[in-house]
């Protein structure tokens, strides 16, 4: 493997690098060369190789961005970066981590792992979702390791395993989980990125070979060749993988800043856990008589006062700037709802953190485009139900509907149906 090459792909394709579409509850912004992504939580710093170390007004424009929010925030140096960056951040207030090397293999030189059986072999926690069995194993050694390049709280919250090509796994042996790791492809480039690895256990890379290569009958004129893994390691790990065909291309360390204050613990807007929104729905059909179906009509009843408007086909977001200032209102600071997109990923965001410049969007809409929307507190005393087939929406919960009923029958006219 022609080392410098892969590093030079490396950095142009995957450090600085803007995704698609961000994480959950993310907002990323550019400074020049500089990537601030903002979690609401922490953040972090990347960039491309650059002429020259950083200037002092240039390191202080970044943590002024994340102070302002209250972010601790990570920045990575590389070991092939000019001299003096470390030195910079360290003048800044950053705390340098331990240093790790960045490894890199090709898929076609790393053996496969055998075939996994019941109990022993690499398994992928793709299934049954944050409740599979297996996951609070991981997160355990998932704690009690690392440095890691990503934690596994963060490629949780990013998507888990839901998104594309990423995926977490564990190993067992004689049915007990013995090590974990976490990875994805970043969408667009040459490489799978190992976000961290337990233990020194090489099987991981070689069984996430399968994620880069689809099946024989998959479209593969639609998916980019993706020839390459890398991992950050020190120790144990690194002499493991080195000796299962990685070779190292630089250093990597991560140097640290952290705010006066305490962070907020969640992100303003995260992913619906699948059994969490699984028993949303069932009590939706349980206890509002929710039928999803074309013809059965109205398909929804709330018991609490509610009333149900008639929509339009000429609406924007009208119904929007009325609802959502009252779902703000209505939900206490550090509070919770969740967006709901039948048959569709779900969503829980903290109303007061989102929908104002520097903040993420709203998850969804108000109005049904092609599938059921809703708005609801996660128990149940208020929300909206956007209905597609029946072109109307219902607002229930007596607080919500005070806050909205003459805003919605000026744009809309009369309910069609109401309960007090």
């Amino acid at each position: 493997m022609d080392t410098g090459g892969v590093l030079a792909r490396y950095d142009e394709q995957v450090r600085g690098r803007v995704p698609a579409y961000p994480p959950p509850g993310a907002v990323i912004e550019r400074d020049g060369p500089f990537v601030r992504t903002h979690y609401g939580t922490h953040g972090t710093v990347e960039h491309g190789p650059l002429p020259q170390p950083p200037g002092g007004g240039t390191v202080r424009r970044q943590l002024e961005a994340f102070a302002a929010r209250g972010e601790p925030v990570h920045w990575k140096a590389y070991g092939h970066d000019p001299d003096g960056q470390g030195e910079a951040l360290a003048a800044a207030g950053f705390t340098a981590g331990p240093e790790r090397s960045l490894l890199a293999a090709a898929f076609d030189r790393l053996e496969p792992p055998g075939r996994a059986g019941p109990r022993t072999g690499v398994h992928s926690l793709n299934s049954g979702g944050r409740e599979n069995p297996w996951w609070e194993a991981a997160r355990t050694l998932a704690a009690a390791s690392g440095p890691h390049a990503s934690t596994l709280a963060d490629f949780e919250a990013d998507g888990g395993c839901r998104y594309g090509q990423r995926d977490a796994a564990v190993l067992l042996e004689r049915g007990e989980v013995v090590a974990a790791g976490w990875a994805e492809v970043a969408a667009g480039t040459d490489f799978l990125l190992i976000g961290g690895l337990t233990g020194p256990h090489a099987e991981f890379p070689g069984a996430w070979r399968a994620m880069v290569e689809p099946p024989e009958h998959y479209h593969r004129h639609l998916h980019r060749p993706v020839p390459y893994c890398v991992a950050e390691a020190a120790g144990e790990l690194r002499t493991g993988l080195i000796a299962a065909g990685f070779a190292e291309l630089s250093t990597v360390r991560t140097y640290a800043w952290d705010p006066p204050g305490t962070p907020p613990a969640d992100r303003p807007v995260g992913l619906i856990d699948p059994g969490a929104e699984d028993r949303l729905w069932d009590r939706l059909e349980r206890e509002f008589a929710f039928d999803p179906h074309i013809a059965k009509l109205p398909g929804f009843a709330a018991s609490t006062p509610c009333a149900t408007w008639r929509l339009r086909s000429t609406l924007t977001d009208e119904p929007d700037l009325i609802v959502r200032p009252a779902l703000v209102a209505n939900t206490r600071p550090g509070g919770r709802l969740v967006w709901l997109d039948w048959q569709h990923t779900g969503y829980t965001f903290d109303p007061h953190r989102v929908g104002f410049p520097g903040a993420p969007d709203w998850p969804g809409e108000v109005c049904p485009n092609g599938d059921y929307y809703l708005y609801l507190h996660p128990d149940l005393t208020f929300g909206t139900f956007g209905h597609p087939w029946e072109e109307t929406l219902t607002v229930f919960g007596a607080p919500l509907l005070a806050a909205v009923e003459g805003q919605l029958t000026a744009l809309l006219g009369d309910p069609v149906r109401r309960r007090d």
